[in-house]
């Protein structure tokens, strides 16, 4: 069989990945792409996403293309993922195949850096996907010209170009929390998001105390205030399309209805209970466990610049009474504020 392999750290993995497997499949005298994660990549620092979930993104996306499969040989071996080392053990693995390897312009323009580059080129053809039919290449490497999808794994985890995630990628990142970190920094001030780290370690040690999912409470309190620092005129535009029963309330507690809507859509949360706090945790009307647990957090939230020591413990010990007091100093804080009447 004829296996052209595309590596990389799929951190996540996009649409434009998925164009040049298809463009291969389509141009080149291959059978096969193989999609080859790697562990530890020697000229790339600083990668967030571990392994298996890097695999299991790689396995939802290419899941509807029968040609296109996952090779997680990079994962069983130790230490640096050196392509030489990997073309080595593929060929002592599958003695029968013939192996070639997938890149773009950017890797090529690094490949004298490669691990025996000299070598890697006598081990297996270099396929070099390209905007342009033109251009210097190492020699020996073959130029493939597409038309490649300007959108890089950098950019989403920045929060930009999130239309290129296949959908069931986009599914598993918000039921796993991946990326929402950077996410939510890059929507709001350092102040606020200090403010939502700070909540969502609240929100984690509540969880803990109560024997609830701390994943779930972590999420919600990261991504609780995702829409805190909308302009005016943006929220109410959504509150008109998209929840115009609350129109008339205050617009300070318009972004906890916004920003439940928006961390379904846009953070790809779809669980309930991540979803109903956000939306709850403004007035603090939830009924479950967790809605409690973010009002509380983001009311006593140590970042805030007051002792909440007191307050904290008594959520600890019984999450009604604390939520009985907080509620209490609460409804004297908005209406001095004029909130509420």
């Amino acid at each position: 069989m004829r296996i052209a392999l595309l590596g990389g750290s799929f951190d996540p993995i996009h649409e434009g990945h998925l164009r040049i497997a298809k463009t291969a499949l389509a141009k080149l005298p291959i059978d096969e792409v193989w999609f080859l994660p790697c562990k530890d990549a020697p000229l790339k620092k600083g990668q967030q996403v571990a392994f298996h979930h890097r695999c299991a993104m790689v396995k939802l996306a290419i899941a509807p293309y029968r040609k296109m499969k996952l090779c997680t040989l990079e994962g069983e071996l130790d230490g640096v993922s050196y392509t030489i080392r990997t073309i080595k053990e593929l060929k002592k693995r599958f003695p029968h195949d013939t192996f070639s390897f997938l890149i773009g312009d950017d890797q090529a323009a690094q490949f004298d850096k490669w691990k025996d580059s000299a070598q890697l080129k006598q081990e297996a053809c270099f396929y070099v996907f390209s905007r342009h039919e033109d251009g210097q290449l190492p020699t020996g490497m073959k130029r493939v010209p597409m038309q490649l999808i300007s959108v890089s794994s950098t950019e989403i985890r920045n929060g930009e170009k999130k239309w290129a995630l296949p959908k069931t990628v986009r599914r598993y990142i918000g039921s796993n929390g991946l990326y929402v970190i950077n996410w939510v920094k890059a929507s709001m001030s350092e102040k606020r998001f200090q403010h939502s780290v700070s909540v969502a370690e609240v929100c984690v040690r509540l969880a803990h105390a109560h024997h609830l999912d701390e994943h779930v409470a972590w999420c919600m309190g990261i991504a609780h205030d995702i829409c805190k620092q909308m302009p005016f005129e943006k929220a109410k535009i959504w509150m008109i399309h998209h929840m115009p029963s609350h129109l008339q309330e205050n617009r300070a507690i318009w972004h906890g209805y916004i920003g439940a809507d928006y961390a379904k859509r846009f953070l790809y949360m779809e669980d309930k209970r991540i979803i109903s706090a956000i939306y709850h945790h403004v007035l603090g009307d939830g009924a479950s466990p967790y809605a409690i647990i973010l009002y509380v957090a983001d009311k006593l939230d140590p970042a805030r610049g007051y002792d909440s020591s007191e307050q904290l413990l008594l959520c600890e010990k019984s999450l009604s009474l604390g939520l009985a007091r907080v509620k209490q100093e609460q409804q004297e804080y908005l209406r001095k504020k004029g909130v509420i009447s």
